[in-house]
């Protein structure tokens, strides 16, 4: 009779579905999987329970001019720390979700494809609206990560300033990243919808590198370009 064949070992990044937690999809291709309605109540849920609001472009961009006039250059300021505090809080609720979903509840996020698990946590803000993202981690040697926004919800909903106004992203990415990289990150939007441009693009790294790419973004330089600065 011959012998067993021994099992193979499980590599660390491998994804164990398993029961309980979420079921059903993973993630959700069309609102209609992701949005939960109570019509009783008159409230708007999404689908792992958190309390969700629908609104339009002019909703955004009232809402950005009308900081920006209360407190003037300050809002750039106030929208990124926002955005920041926003993901500091999204990434642990998502951290536990993966761990539950894909994990076996034993597995955290940094133990798993770190490619795969950016998907999955952009992937709802897709589906609400803040547009598709490409991550570009090619410069992960340089300790920096390149993210491109298309179909920006603020962007799109701005006119054609000439200058970034995505400062709510930067801070997405800035909080987003300290929590998965377990060290403090900042991010700074190098190219913006509106200035002109086809897709956002943001740089995320330590703060000496992303106060290098401010300073070349303020002297007129490409992302192109800031980029090859700030790998320097």
């Amino acid at each position: 009779m011959a012998a067993p064949t021994p099992a193979k070992p499980v590599p660390s990044d491998a994804i164990d579905p398993v029961d309980g937690g979420f079921r059903g999809y993973h993630n959700y291709f069309v609102p209609e999987e992701f949005f939960r309605h109570d019509n009783e109540r008159g409230a708007l849920h999404l689908r792992d329970g958190q309390r969700a609001a629908r609104v339009g472009d002019s909703f955004i961009s009232s809402l950005h001019l009308g900081i920006e006039e209360e407190v003037g250059a300050t809002s750039a300021l106030m929208m990124y720390q926002c955005g920041r505090s926003w993901a500091e809080r999204d990434m642990k609720r998502f951290a536990d979700r993966m761990r539950q979903e894909f994990g076996g509840g034993r597995r955290e996020i940094w133990q798993m494809n770190p490619r795969f698990v950016w998907e999955c946590w952009w992937w709802p803000l897709t589906i609400t609206g803040y547009g598709a993202w490409s991550l570009d981690l090619s410069f992960q040697d340089r300790e920096l990560t390149v993210v491109e926004i298309r179909n920006s919800a603020v962007a799109r909903s701005m006119k054609l300033l000439g200058k970034p106004v995505c400062h709510l992203y930067a801070g997405l990415f800035a909080g987003a990243f300290s929590v998965y990289e377990k060290r403090a990150r900042q991010s700074i939007e190098i190219q913006c919808y509106s200035m002109g441009h086809d897709v956002c693009k943001f740089l995320v790294g330590d703060e000496k590198k992303v106060n290098a790419a401010e300073f070349w973004r303020q002297e007129g330089a490409s992302a192109q370009e800031i980029l090859g600065h700030t790998q320097d």
